[in-house]
């Protein structure tokens, strides 16, 4: 245990690990607070609207944030150089996105909530997307470089900051302008940051150097197949919301929200494992087996069963105490993501093998997938259960992704 503990990779996952539980614990608590504010309908609101926000975010970064840590982690020496590049790409492309989601806000006010009063508050937050991307290049730098320690803290200072704003809102404002007030500073808070980073590094402005077209080519080149699985994966996560507020109601969106908050325990530990192992795959596949590794993350799966039993017993328990007795229809639902989320813990580790291998497209083809058949999933199954049969749809999808990848993995031979 002492040799194990000394293990350099073992300590990077409990510097990430570690930051992401302070940082998700105050994220959970800001969620606490404007779920129990806005109630159930106004929460699902809430969800949706930070729903769209998400995906657009998604797009904009198209990828980026993962290929970068990949090919930084391999050209160490040119990482300056790189992320002046990134950074400038990113900027274009935010400004592009923030214009379609600008001037399509009406029609998606209109489609999703039957109601244009929404489009003038998406116009808002769509130009926050630009600081959501630059933040990201920052955050993904600090990965590259195993500079696990700021990337820890810069996400606990991030949820910092909107749970501080939350809290200024629901003190001084009126109830009717809560919704909107909290949708922004979720929106905005990153810009704070931002500017915080760059009062304490005036000086690297000034050695900005110029735009690097190979740099771009291979970076963008690597995230096409990072985008369009992640995309998928980001699509999937929010399309039971989407649907539920098509096919059902408000108030089933917030039950499904406020389960969903709770259940990211698990994403929360997959995270820490991804940042961890992203940038040590390669090195590691040099030295050892892709079974080996398979095997060694699967006989870990223990832990993670252990910790879903507890979770499943105290649901109820967890349900009321935080969000009170009118979200007590979200108690079925967290327990059916819990299992779901399971499957993540266990298999997002094991797909990394896939980008060192360079089969990204793999992925890619299996969330895409997985996406029409979590449409229909949800077409059969939120009218018969509403948001139960939603997180059942997710089940599924995660069994299926499971059988996929690890199928696929375990016919893969290599001469380690």
């Amino acid at each position: 245990m002492v040799s194990s503990y000394k293990s350099k990779t073992l300590q990077d996952l409990l510097k990430v690990l570690s930051g992401n539980i302070v940082a998700q614990g105050i994220g959970f608590l800001t969620i606490i607070l404007i779920s129990r504010d806005l109630g159930p309908e106004q929460y699902g609101i809430f969800s949706l609207l930070l729903s769209i926000f998400t995906i657009a975010v998604q797009v904009s970064d198209f990828g980026v944030s993962t290929s970068y840590v990949k090919y930084v982690s391999e050209n160490l020496v040119k990482a300056k150089d790189i992320f002046v590049t990134v950074v400038l790409s990113k900027v274009i492309l935010s400004f592009l996105i923030t214009t379609v989601l600008f001037f399509t806000s009406d029609f998606i006010s209109l489609y999703f909530f039957e109601i244009s009063i929404y489009s003038q508050l998406i116009q808002l937050i769509a130009f926050s997307i630009f600081f959501h991307a630059f933040f990201g290049v920052i955050v993904s730098h600090f990965q590259a470089i195993q500079n696990f320690k700021v990337f820890a803290w810069l996400n606990i200072v991030h949820h910092t900051l909107k749970l501080l704003s939350v809290v200024l809102i629901a003190v001084l404002f009126e109830n009717e302008k809560h919704l909107e007030y909290f949708i922004l500073s979720y929106s905005y808070a990153v810009a704070l940051l931002l500017f915080l980073i760059l009062l304490t590094n005036i000086k690297c402005l000034t050695q900005i150097k110029i735009f690097n077209f190979y740099y771009f080519i291979e970076i963008y080149k690597l995230g096409f197949w990072v985008f369009l699985s992640s995309l998928a994966t980001i699509v999937i996560m929010r399309l039971d919301i989407i649907m539920l507020q098509k096919m059902s109601t408000s108030e089933e969106v917030g039950y499904y929200s406020v389960a969903m908050n709770i259940a990211m325990i698990f994403p929360l530990i997959t995270a820490s494992l991804v940042t961890t192992l992203l940038p040590k795959m390669d090195q590691f596949l040099k030295e050892r087996s892709v079974k080996e590794y398979i095997f060694r993350i699967l006989s870990k799966a223990k832990y993670v069963i252990g910790i879903l039993i507890v979770l499943e017993i105290m649901s109820p328990f967890v349900i009321k105490g935080l969000f009170g007795d009118e979200y007590i229809q979200s108690i079925s639902v967290f327990q059916i993501l819990l299992v779901a989320f399971t499957f993540g813990v266990i298999i997002n580790p094991i797909s990394l093998i896939m980008y060192s291998l360079n089969k990204v497209y793999l992925l890619t083809l299996m969330n895409w997938i997985q996406l029409p058949l979590n449409y229909f999933g949800n077409i059969f199954l939120i009218p018969l259960w509403q948001a139960d049969g939603a997180a059942i749809s997710t089940i599924l999808l995660k069994i299926i992704g499971v059988i996929y990848i690890i199928t696929f993995l375990l016919r893969f031979k290599n001469d380690k």
